[in-house]
């Protein structure tokens, strides 16, 4: 599905998912490595289909063509059949999308609002200035979370505080695959690497993402001199 054409009419903030700040992130992780918490990334797979669009009475129309029309036929004539029309002698099916699809424009979002009702419904509650970082007191201790759509990155003093809170997220959201979760000193979040390995610091960077793009530059480029 293709959602640029729908640039024209929807404005950044009514289609695009909020991120954790910079400032968040760097506070949240110098806390983290001060009280030296566990601290667990993960990523929730297939998070759009998952997600049901907003009942608000204004559908969705996807027009489908080619060789997928023919398949979709294939595997259920009975349903898809009697709905196929033909324009320029093609055959065409056209559906009601109901679950959020990638390159959707507002999947992200759509996901994003119905994640944090989730963890709301857990007990956590939002940071007033950021709307990608929750906190909750789990054992009298405070549980992080920051994310950005379907990735993140949640620290707690205790360890099993995390173990149960993935367990909560394939319960949640793991019947279109599995969650699975890093664990350790070094994490991958937003571009950036964690590094908790000396005890009470963390540094952070962004070695490998500059990497990569230097790799994928289309022109070689030569050291200064």
């Amino acid at each position: 599905h293709n959602g640029k054409p729908t640039h024209e009419w929807l404005s950044g903030e009514d289609s695009a998912s909020p991120t954790a700040a910079l400032e968040s992130m760097f506070l949240t992780s110098t806390i983290d490595a001060k009280e030296e918490r566990d601290v667990m990334s993960a990523d929730v797979p297939n998070a759009f289909i998952q997600t049901p669009m907003p009942d608000d009475n204004k559908k969705v129309i996807m027009k489908i063509a080619g060789v997928l029309v023919h398949l979709m036929v294939e595997q259920a004539p009975e349903v898809c059949g009697p709905h196929v029309v033909h324009e320029n002698g093609k055959k065409v099916w056209c559906v009601a999308v109901l679950k959020a699809l990638h390159r959707m424009l507002v999947s992200s979002l759509l996901w994003c609002n119905k994640f944090k009702k989730d963890l709301e419904c857990c007990g956590f509650v939002f940071n007033p200035c950021d709307p990608c970082v929750a906190n909750k007191m789990v054992n009298g201790k405070q549980h992080t979370i920051r994310f950005h759509v379907d990735d993140l990155m949640c620290s707690h003093v205790d360890p099993e505080v995390n173990t149960k809170f993935l367990k909560w997220l394939n319960s949640k959201h793991g019947t279109c695959g599995e969650v699975k979760a890093m664990r350790g000193k070094i994490h991958e979040h937003l571009g950036m690497q964690f590094d908790y390995s000396k005890p009470g610091h963390v540094i952070i960077g962004m070695t490998k993402c500059m990497k990569a793009m230097v790799d994928d530059f289309p022109m070689k480029l030569k050291p200064s001199d």
